[in-house]
Parts: C-alpha cells; sequence; structure tokens
C-alpha cells in the first residue's frame, strides 16, 4: 500500500489566466537525486509523486510542458457548486473523430470548498503559511524541505532531475468530507479532504548552483 490521492486547483490568477488543474498522485516517494549545479548534487528526503497532471486550456499545457517540462495533458474538469458534501468523480473519456482520448474530471458540492466569502476575500489578503517545498516538475513530485549529500557515482549529471524551490501560503484552511466515486481497483477512500482557500503559489527558478 501506498498514500495517493488527488489534488485539485483552481487559478484564478495566473500567468497564463485562469484555468483548472487535476493531479493524481500516484504515491510516497524517498531519496530523490537532483542537480544543483554542474558538479553538485543532492539527494531529497520524501515526497508526494504525481502519476498524471491535467490542465484544462491549452495555453496552460504549453507552459507546463515548455518553462517547467511538465508532461500536463489537457483535460474537461468540470467543477458543479451544488451538493452537501464534495464529491471527486464519476471520471470518463472521450474519443474525438480523430481518435484522441480527452479525459473528464467532474467534482460536485464545489461551494464545500470556499471557506471565505467574497467580501472577506476582498478583505482579507493576508495570507500565512510560506511554506518551504521542493519541486521536481519532469516527475510531478513534491518533496519535503530536507537534502542531504550525495556522493553516488551511478547516476550520470544528465539522468539527475531539476529542481525548483516553491513557497506556498494560503488565507484560510479546513478539513472537510469528501466522496470518491468510481474508485480503482485497490484504492482506499478515507473520506477526508484539505480545503485551502485564496492559495499564493510561489515557484523560484531552476536551482542551478549552490546547495539546498
Amino acid at each position: 500500500y501506498s498514500l495517493g490521492g488527488s489534488v485539485v486547483l483552481e487559478y484564478d490568477v495566473s500567468p497564463v489566466g485562469p484555468y483548472r488543474e487535476y493531479v493524481t498522485m500516484g504515491g510516497v516517494v524517498g531519496l530523490g537525486q537532483v542537480s544543483v549545479g554542474e558538479t553538485n548534487k543532492r539527494f531529497l528526503g520524501v515526497g508526494q509523486w504525481g502519476t498524471d497532471l491535467y490542465v484544462s486550456t491549452q495555453v496552460a499545457e504549453d507552459v507546463c510542458k515548455q518553462v517547467w517540462g511538465v508532461p500536463a495533458q489537457v483535460a474537461n474538469i468540470d467543477f458543479e457548486e451544488e451538493g452537501n458534501v464534495i464529491q471527486d468523480g464519476p471520471d470518463s473519456e472521450v474519443v474525438s473523430r480523430s481518435g484522441v482520448t480527452k479525459k473528464n474530471f467532474k467534482l460536485s458540492g464545489w461551494d464545500n470548498t470556499r471557506v471565505l466569502s467574497t467580501e472577506e476575500l476582498q478583505q482579507q489578503t493576508k495570507r500565512f503559511g510560506n511554506i518551504p517545498i521542493f519541486w521536481t516538475p519532469t516527475i510531478k513530485a513534491l518533496w519535503a524541505p530536507i537534502s542531504l549529500p550525495n556522493f553516488s557515482n551511478k547516476v550520470t549529471q544528465e539522468e539527475l532531475l531539476p529542481v525548483h524551490k516553491l513557497r506556498l501560503s494560503a488565507s484560510a484552511l479546513r478539513l472537510k468530507q469528501c466522496k470518491r466515486i468510481g474508485q480503482s481497483e485497490g484504492e482506499i477512500p478515507i473520506g477526508l479532504t484539505l480545503v485551502v482557500d485564496n492559495v499564493l503559489i510561489e515557484i523560484g527558478e531552476q536551482v542551478n548552483s549552490g546547495s539546498l
């Protein structure tokens, strides 16, 4: 067994405009080998690996691939406001006339993800946290901000993962009930989700020198 799940984001503001994102988190990983310069490398301690990342617009997919090196895919990500609890699924697929398969993700009860009212968001701009995180975009993994010396010669410099520093902050968070509909074989939903409102994600440039 491992720890996975889904991460769903609604970007009201971004460099490429509003869009939605759906990430399937595959499991816990450890000892990722990253490059921090031409001759320097480090181990990252423990992280959460994302198997697939989907975005709702073509421009968001292009930026993910071309700027960050993230293997993103365009999908239909639909939010329904109604519902007593947050519900993830059921998911489906649509095949176009050209034979291209496109994922459909449906989330209902989306109104339950809003902790702050519109008036509070307008008045409350302060965010808390400023949590540091390491990010290796090519494998869609987020890591705890812990790195260790790496003296191994088994991996070449070209095979090392590029790493970025992230900082996360938000105005409010809550633990809420969540249902997963149509889970895959072996999935055991825990029935809870962490809702975070007014999130700010700050991404630094790729670490190319020094140490983490």
